[in-house]
């Protein structure tokens, strides 16, 4: 017999962090728009500034995928009243959502990988306190992405990691935190200390892929935790 959520609620929350999954994932618009960024120097965040032809669509994206992640947290609020794990899970999915409606809201004014005139602006501060949101907004995110994955392990845990699905979300989990702390260790050194470290754009799409896999098994790998 199913817990809250009911079998509707669950199947209902599966597929919105399946289509949240979807939507943040970014490489597939970068794809789409034939690579416009340096693989190597760019951020993906950089195809939702202001001078890019793809930030609507960018923009949409992450709003879209935000609103899911924050709605999938709603829906599981049954099965978090039952273990505190679960609620762990979903209020970093709630945070996640937020730190990446808000990208969505406060998108940068320019790319600066693409642009010299964008670097000069942002070296003399003239972008500054939008470069400062967003960098605010996306560590926001990060942290809900990070936060899920944390809990997502001791969630697995508690259920003996049951299934070839549930392994699956636990490599993924850990990919997800490794990747991510290295990535935010790597941009706080070159923030700290004003040189060029190592290029972080291959690493943050590796990481951006991670992310939007483990959110798409998530749930299926999980289910025990939301039926009984």
């Amino acid at each position: 017999m199913l817990a809250v959520p009911d079998r509707f609620q669950y199947r209902l929350m599966r597929d919105v962090m399946v289509a949240a999954a979807v939507l943040y994932c970014s490489l597939l618009l970068e794809v789409a728009a034939g690579f416009p960024l340096n693989l190597h120097y760019s951020f993906l965040s950089e195809l939702g500034a202001k001078d890019q032809p793809t930030s609507p669509y960018a923009r949409a994206m992450d709003l879209g995928s935000g609103v899911l992640l924050a709605l999938a947290a709603v829906l599981g609020r049954p099965a978090a009243k039952m273990h505190r794990d679960v609620a762990g899970l979903l209020a970093g999915a709630a945070v996640f959502g937020i730190g990446t409606m808000s990208d969505a809201l406060l998108p940068m004014d320019c790319a600066p990988s693409l642009s010299q005139a964008c670097r000069e602006a942002e070296a003399n501060g003239q972008v500054g306190f939008a470069l400062f949101l967003h960098e605010a907004t996306s560590t926001l995110a990060d942290l809900g992405s990070i936060a899920m994955s944390i809990f997502a392990v001791l969630i697995l845990r508690r259920l003996g990691w049951r299934g070839v699905l549930a392994k699956v979300v636990a490599v993924l989990a850990a990919g997800v935190a490794i990747t991510q702390v290295w990535l935010g260790i790597e941009v706080g050194l070159e923030v700290l200390t004003g040189n060029d470290l190592h290029p972080p754009g291959l690493l943050q799409r590796v990481s951006v892929l991670l992310v939007c896999l483990f959110m798409a098994t998530l749930l299926p790998g999980l289910r025990q935790a939301f039926t009984r």
